[in-house]
């Protein structure tokens, strides 16, 4: 299978974009971690913030892909490997 500049491009922008996602959710983690302890040192009300963990948690889990379907870093893998065959080859 063969790619053309344009789809070499979409594949690089997917491999960005799941980069992204896995920084947001580090990220996400340490927030959550961090609200966690405030709340248990009592300079938080946990009143509020228990919706915004809550959007956090949904939005973290979706971030890569919406709705059904098969795993988006797995297809990126097999399109990746791909591209790396027909790099290799020119």
């Amino acid at each position: 299978m063969e790619f053309s500049e344009k789809e070499l491009a979409v594949i690089a922008s997917a491999k960005h974009k799941i980069k992204t996602a896995t920084l947001f959710r580090a990220l996400l983690i340490v927030v959550l971690l961090c609200g966690i302890a405030l709340m248990a040192s009592g300079m938080v009300v946990a009143e509020y913030i228990v919706y915004l963990a809550f959007g956090a948690v949904v939005l973290a889990i979706g971030l890569p892909q919406f709705g059904p379907g098969p795993k988006y870093e797995e297809l990126l893998q097999i399109l990746d490997n791909k591209a790396n065959t027909q790099r290799s080859k020119t």
